[in-house]
């Protein structure tokens, strides 16, 4: 994964889902094309998205 310290843009979806704690979010870098945008992270419940936020921290 590239360094987290560079610029990062987020998009969330909605879909269907039973659980409610579930969500996928995407992590891009604000370089990368949207054409061909490959997250460099995503995230699919609290836990995953609260370790990817503790890495942000300097």
């Amino acid at each position: 994964m590239p360094s987290v310290k560079e610029m990062i843009t987020f998009s969330t979806m909605v879909s269907e889902s039973t659980d409610p704690n579930q969500f996928l979010i995407q992590f891009s870098s604000c370089e990368s094309s949207y054409d061909h945008e490959t997250p460099i992270q995503q995230t699919k419940n609290f836990d995953e998205l609260i370790d990817f936020l503790e890495q942000l921290e300097p």
